[in-house]
């Protein structure tokens, strides 16, 4: 089976309990974390990111083996995962620039457009486009993200796809977001009561 995760919603065909990406409640759990506690989490879920986005890219743009695109995707993800630990602001742009090319990938497959360097133009800008309002907006934006990027890991984990996929997706990240921007309030009303008193 082919991860598919650009052109057919977020159906990842090799989730199972023998799939090469391991136990789907696995990626169950690590949604949940990134859904939920996403904005903590944020080395974690930019390796991730840069995964799912090489490891999605469609077969016909990059012809590899599967072995070798999944040591390219891991390589990939650990690669921007130090990143995120060593070098934050880098680390911030090279997510940004991950999920920009990443929907350009998933919106060119998902409405059926044939490749030509015209995409790849239009790919290149949604990077430089996502680089630039992710260091804007880091904050609400991680938590954007990272809920995102945890609901995909879950709604591919139960095995949805079409339209039901995208519905749940939705729903889990109005949740993620809820959930994580009040946490964040109630952070920063406790940090205002903590340096007046």
């Amino acid at each position: 089976m082919n991860i598919s995760l650009w052109s057919e919603g977020v159906s990842l065909g090799r989730f199972g309990s023998e799939g090469a990406l391991g136990p789907p409640w696995l990626w169950v759990v690590a949604g949940l974390l990134l859904l939920l506690l996403g904005r903590q989490l944020y080395t974690a879920l930019i390796g991730l990111v840069g995964f799912f986005v090489v490891y999605g890219v469609p077969q016909d743009l990059l012809p590899l083996a599967s072995e070798m695109r999944l040591a390219i995707a891991v390589g990939v993800g650990v690669l921007a995962a130090l990143l995120a630990f060593i070098v934050r602001k880098v680390a911030v742009a090279l997510a940004g620039a991950l999920l920009g090319a990443g929907a350009a990938l998933w919106a060119i497959s998902f409405y059926g457009a044939r490749w030509d360097i015209l995409w790849w133009i239009v790919i290149a800008a949604a990077a430089v486009l996502g680089a630039w309002v992710l260091r804007v907006v880091f904050e609400t934006a991680l938590i954007v993200v990272s809920s995102f990027v945890g609901a995909l890991l879950i709604v591919a984990a139960v095995g949805l796809e079409g339209l039901p996929a995208h519905a749940g997706v939705a729903l889990l990240i109005v949740i993620g977001v809820a959930f994580q921007m009040r946490r964040r309030r109630a952070a920063d009303r406790d940090a205002k009561k903590a340096s007046a008193s």
